[in-house]
């Protein structure tokens, strides 16, 4: 019981500091990092409240749904719209964490229920500190912590909140317990459906989709998101002028200073290189000789990556209940390394799928992430660093902060390389026998068994 009372405490203290920091913002001598709310979704308020889409805004580049985020903060009139939003990201906050921690909970007592009939020996040592811990609240916690207050500046947490109580519930469909009240086909669709409304708010969770695990439960899971995606999308497509207006305000984009495509050119930028950097598309991009090429190598790059995945969906031999959080985290790592742009807030997307990763670590946790959760989270922490405190020196080239962002995007293709090996070796084993992923041997399941470790049926 400590455990989470303790878990419970950091989360009271450390929202207590995030909502002071953006509620309070101008009493404290800090850079701003709430523009956004103040300036950018206010105006698409405006734009939303008179029933169409923002047209001819190129910084509108997210699918209908995003305006549910947006027009939010109508639900408090007596708040201003940005202290609304700031409250409104607190709430989805504690409601993500209420998710994670009672999945821990629930994963506790499946172990210690297995310890009791005897199925498991007890854990000593460490491992029954380790039993005691619940891991995926602690990683939210600090995860989000560690980025600081632009997770209520920007509204990726409510994606975030969204995409991880889907994931959760589709883990829970894989481990799936005979006490549970929501059967395993229930958990499916509830999760397909979440991962379709995240994906309608913002396109990244469409990629957990193809981390579902096979056969009846990719076919639950699918179905659900399809029919959500295709009845969100529709109504907004009927209702409002202009909802398909995001899929043009991409084509441009350049190279944003944050990522890693950029370094190149901050080094260029002091050996003769003409290029500068300008606001485009909503972000700060490198603009010039070059930029194009190097643009469309992230596009080669991210096909690459995606096809990397699929190939692993479509030969991947054994399946973990954990098997599905440990490759959405993968997918997203790869997706996000690859990318023209890395903006700060989207490390809490890679917090919140470390976090359901975290649901399966500890004695009878199949999870083989929990190095590229660790590099997450330090990668998170210095990306707080960086912006917004040596964001102007970065658009300068200058040597301090060229250092760390490439320091945190090293740590970042660290944990997407670790993590894609590590998701990998974890599957290739044939049911039956013993492997080894990351540092924790697995026992995969006999053909025709119901256990944890699941064997593998055709897609």
């Amino acid at each position: 019981m400590l455990p989470f009372v303790a878990v419970g405490l950091l989360f009271l203290a450390t929202r207590a500091a995030l909502l002071l920091f953006t509620v309070r913002e101008r009493e404290f001598v800090m850079p701003s990092v709430t523009n956004d709310v103040k300036e950018i979704y206010s105006r698409w308020y405006d734009v939303l409240s008179s029933g169409s889409f923002p047209d001819h805004d190129v910084m509108w580049q997210y699918p209908p749904a995003a305006a549910l985020v947006i027009l939010a903060p109508a639900l408090l009139p007596f708040l201003s719209y940005p202290v609304a939003f700031y409250w409104i990201s607190f709430v989805v906050d504690c409601m993500t964490f209420g998710v994670l921690l009672v999945a821990a909970r629930r994963r506790m007592a499946e172990d210690a229920a297995a310890v009791e009939a005897g199925a498991i020996a007890p854990p000593t040592g460490r491992w029954a500190w380790t039993r005691s811990q619940p891991w995926a609240a602690w990683v939210w916690v600090l995860g989000v912590a560690l980025g600081g207050p632009i997770a209520y500046g920007r509204y990726d947490l409510i994606v975030t909140g969204v995409t991880v109580s889907g994931l959760v519930l589709l883990v829970r469909a894989d481990a799936q317990s005979g006490n549970e009240r929501l059967s395993a086909r229930g958990r499916r669709w509830y999760g397909g459906g979440l991962l379709a409304f995240g994906a309608m708010l913002k396109i990244w969770p469409a990629l957990l989709l193809l981390c579902v695990g096979p056969g009846r439960r990719w076919k639950e899971a699918w179905a659900a998101a399809v029919v959500t995606g295709s009845l969100i999308m529709l109504g907004f497509w009927v209702t409002m002028p202009h909802a398909l207006s995001f899929l043009d305000s991409q084509g441009g984009r350049g190279i944003e200073v944050e990522s890693i495509a950029a370094l190149p050119f901050h080094v260029a930028s002091h050996h003769g290189w003409n290029g500068y950097v300008a606001l485009n598309y909503g972000s700060m991009e490198y603009i010039g000789p070059h930029i194009d090429l190097a643009a469309k190598l992230c596009l080669i790059a991210s096909a690459l990556a995606f096809g990397w995945l699929v190939y692993w969906r479509l030969t991947a031999r054994t399946w973990h209940d954990t098997t599905t959080a440990d490759a959405a985290l993968v997918a997203v790592l790869l997706f996000v390394v690859t990318s023209r742009v890395i903006s700060p807030q989207y490390m809490v997307w890679m917090v919140g799928l470390s976090a359901v990763c975290a649901l399966n670590f500890g004695p009878r946790g199949t999870s083989v992430m929990r190095l590229p959760v660790v590099l997450v989270l330090i990668a998170t922490a210095l990306s707080c660093w960086e912006y917004p405190y040596q964001f102007d020196e970065l658009l300068n080239a200058e040597r301090g902060a060229v250092l760390l962002v490439t320091v945190r995007n090293v740590l970042l293709v660290g944990a997407a390389a670790i993590g894609a090996s590590r998701l990998w070796r974890s599957t290739r084993a044939a049911p039956g026998h013993e492997t080894t992923a990351g540092g924790m041997r697995i026992l995969v399941a006999q053909a025709g068994s119901r256990s944890r470790s699941q064997e593998m049926s055709a897609p």
